[in-house]
């Protein structure tokens, strides 16, 4: 009886991490800072940290997540209370960057 709570979720979960989005990277900015982990060269991470520490966003947290879709077009997914601009500025930023 017990053993159909536990299977439930079991399965469940392994249905999730099947169907989930495979994200590239990861951007994290909050008041403490900004973290990028994921499939970016250091290089361009130092250069993605030093442009959200510049600009002022509205949003105190906010994640940004990306992957290349078939075609190689960059894909972004955004979390966060960003407005239509911010996340246009935001994208046409990644679009020159990586």
């Amino acid at each position: 009886m017990w053993l159909k709570y536990l299977i439930i979720p079991i399965v469940l979960y392994v249905i999730w991490l099947t169907v989930r989005p495979r994200y590239e990277f990861q951007i994290r900015t909050s008041a403490g800072g900004t973290q990028v982990t994921g499939r970016i060269a250091k290089h361009q991470q130092h250069e993605i940290v030093g442009y959200f520490r510049d600009i002022h966003l509205s949003a105190e947290s906010v994640t940004i997540s990306g992957w290349r879709d078939d075609q190689k077009r960059l894909k972004l997914r955004f979390r966060g209370r960003l407005s239509p601009g911010e996340r246009q500025m935001i994208r046409n930023y990644l679009l020159t960057v990586l």
